[in-house]
């Protein structure tokens, strides 16, 4: 629970910042798993109380599973201006671009450094400092995703890191990065095959 709350966050802070209803709707779906979870976990600490002679320390359970299920309900709340069309007020959208760290989405290419690599291996948070949130593949989410999956050309990573790791993640995806001085505007170049990014 704890887990599929804190991604939950992520991926609605990535809602807002990208506008993605599909991310949106996944968020949704979590919270609705946080909901049956909790009902699952309340049901298995009154049948263990049942067994204890004192029943009390399995308290912390349950307000651990109300913990997680709230944060759950916050980030639906967070993405209900993704969810509903409306448009973002401009002070929210400041605070989102004033943010330590940054939530990116790259596509995996064909041929890149990552493409065909495990997780483990490839060692993205030492790398570049980036914490995958997700993995998009084939239109649904592998969410948290640890050290045996592998990544795969068409695979769309999403994460959060340092702005400074942008660049590294772009390349080991195959790309580089391009930001318009005037916008901001982040464009992703796909880097030729055996050239480095200048």
């Amino acid at each position: 629970m704890k887990n599929i709350s804190e991604v939950a966050v992520g991926l609605a802070y990535s809602a807002l910042l990208f506008n993605d209803q599909s991310l949106a709707a996944e968020v949704s779906q979590l919270e609705d798993r946080l909901d049956e979870m909790r009902e699952r976990l309340e049901v298995w600490v009154m049948r263990s109380a049942a067994d204890e002679v004192d029943p009390s320390p399995l308290r912390g359970l349950l307000h651990l599973g109300a913990a997680a299920e709230e944060i759950g309900d916050a980030a639906q709340q967070m993405v209900w201006l993704v969810e509903e069309g409306e448009e973002m007020h401009p002070i929210v959208a400041v605070a989102l671009g004033d943010a330590d760290e940054v939530i990116t989405r790259v596509p995996v290419a064909a041929g890149a450094p990552l493409d065909g690599r495990t997780l483990k291996d490839a060692q993205l948070e030492t790398e570049t400092g980036f914490y995958l949130l997700a993995i998009r593949r084939a239109g649904r989410y592998l969410y948290r995703p640890r050290g045996p999956v592998r990544i795969a050309a068409g695979d769309e990573l999403i994460g959060s890191g340092p702005d400074e790791g942008q660049p590294l993640l772009a390349e080991l995806c195959g790309y580089h990065i391009l930001e318009d001085d005037e916008t901001g505007e982040i464009e992703l170049v796909p880097v030729a095959a055996g050239q480095r990014p200048g």
